[in-house]
């Protein structure tokens, strides 16, 4: 289950310095992923939706294919901002490239 707790300020940047590439934008949480390789991306892609359906907690998602990036922006709507969910999230697709 999602723990949908939302994180004080000094909660967020705490967890903010242990996530590799994340930052802040307004209520969300965003990182731009930088991937070379075609197959690479596919993979990746494919580690999003499975974190997606494992997580139950849904990020807007870009696919800039001229640059080969991908943001993904977290909150949690129901909460009005970023959750323990978020965090969680963030963590598991961090997992792609450890």
């Amino acid at each position: 289950m999602e723990d949908k707790t939302l994180l004080s300020q000094e909660e967020l940047q705490k967890e903010l310095k242990e996530l590799d590439g994340w930052s802040r934008e307004f209520k969300c949480i965003s990182r731009r992923f930088y991937i070379e390789d075609w197959a690479q991306i596919t993979r990746f892609i494919k580690h999003i939706a499975q974190v997606i359906e494992e997580t139950n907690h849904h990020p807007d998602i870009v696919f800039h294919t001229a640059t080969k990036t991908i943001t993904v922006s977290t909150t949690t709507h129901s909460e009005g901002g970023i959750t323990r969910a978020d965090i969680h999230l963030a963590r598991r697709l961090n997992e792609f490239f450890e």
